[in-house]
């Protein structure tokens, strides 16, 4: 293997890694309020909605998930008081989603909470050396997109 691609392959892993513990912090920050990542997800995108609330066609969407899945969703965080659905003025048949107001403040705690961690994380780092990171990242990600690269079983990429 090529010098350059061992260190595409250790970006790759250094990247993997970094995110893999941004979640784990963000799992933490989301268990002291009673919420997991996928009720954060949903709460997220239920605010999205705006004051009127999402349609859960529009959470399913944000979420790359069932229209039957964000319903179960939406159902369970309903049930804890997070969520509350009306009917749709726009639609006999559907529903808006809302978040309640303890459901707004979970929210808006746990979301302090995350950017206090990821502060945390970087202190002491300088702002050149993020800003050059946070470039390097982008660029690295844009040309994976760019590339698309194909693997051809018993030959090479194209």
């Amino acid at each position: 293997m090529s010098d350059r691609s061992e260190l595409a392959l250790q970006l790759a892993a250094a990247i993997s890694a970094a995110h893999a513990a941004l979640e784990r912090s963000a799992d933490h920050a989301f268990r002291m309020y009673g919420l997991s990542r996928r009720a954060h997800l949903v709460l997220s995108a239920v605010d999205l909605g705006g004051a009127d609330g999402a349609r859960p066609k529009d959470i399913a969407e944000q979420l790359h998930v069932s229209r039957a899945a964000a319903t179960t969703f939406v159902q369970r965080l309903e049930a804890k008081g997070f969520v509350e659905t009306t009917p749709d003025p726009d639609d006999d048949r559907g529903v808006r989603v809302a978040l309640t107001r303890r459901g707004f403040e979970v929210l808006l705690r746990v979301g302090h909470l995350e950017r206090r961690l990821a502060a945390r994380a970087i202190e002491g780092l300088p702002a050149t050396a993020i800003t050059r990171a946070m470039h390097l990242v982008e660029d690295f990600r844009r040309r994976l997109d760019e590339k698309q690269i194909r693997v051809v079983p018993g030959g090479a990429g194209t």
